[in-house]
């Protein structure tokens, strides 16, 4: 993919975008430059999650303007779930991104394989923390809500002979549980698990507060 008659090239390299910011950027007035960094910005939320490099390689020097729209990419990506990698040769541009304090924020490359192996790297990691940080409270919250379920079923069954105070307190209980487990799961990223976790909120919010009605 490319866009034309604007001073940046989107292209696509293993899977990642790759944001080519041309010299033309640094001689737009601000007025211009934000509105060609709204311009970005609205083709890159069309991408889903991406990782992107930013590259600087045709640059020999970087406004504070344009800082600045590389600084948005940056957020964009991140608040969609990507990472980002800046590729640049200048020595000047890189004067300016330490000036800046952004060298130390930033993961900074000389060449498009470096940049390629940092992102697959850092989304393989990230892929497994968010297995280890989500799956496993969503799956608790599961076993809490079919719990309440199951508690609230021998509170209504006249088969056993157990404490109905009992069995509603355990119900009201592991609702509480699936309450706290499945909104775990409504900030991630993967919209099958906020979907699982709407479902375990909104389904222990209701047996808990019949559980609770009854008990009182």
């Amino acid at each position: 993919m490319a866009t034309q008659e604007v001073p940046y090239l989107i292209t696509t390299v293993n899977d990642h975008l790759k944001v080519q910011l041309l010299p033309e950027l640094n001689e737009s007035a601000w007025n211009e430059l934000e509105a060609l960094g709204d311009l970005l910005l609205l083709e890159l939320k069309n991408q889903k999650s991406p990782s992107v490099i930013i590259d600087l390689t045709k640059l020999t020097y970087i406004s504070s303007s344009l800082v600045a729209v590389v600084i948005q990419v940056w957020k964009l990506v991140d608040e969609q779930g990507g990472k980002t990698a800046i590729l640049n040769t200048s020595d000047m541009v890189e004067e300016v991104l330490k000036i800046s304090g952004l060298q130390k924020v930033w993961r900074i490359y000389s060449s498009e394989e470096e940049a390629i192996a940092h992102l697959s790297q850092a989304l393989k990691q990230e892929r497994i923390e968010r297995r280890r940080i989500f799956s496993m409270p969503i799956l608790l919250g599961i076993v809490a809500l079919l719990s309440a379920a199951a508690c609230f079923a021998l509170y209504i069954s006249d088969s056993l002979n157990l404490n109905p105070k009992s069995t509603l307190i355990a119900t009201i209980s592991f609702s509480v549980a699936g309450v706290l487990l499945g909104a775990t799961a409504l900030k991630d990223r993967r919209k099958n698990l906020r979907i699982m976790g709407v479902v375990v909120l909104t389904c222990s919010i209701i047996l808990g507060g019949i559980g609770l009605v009854k008990l009182i």
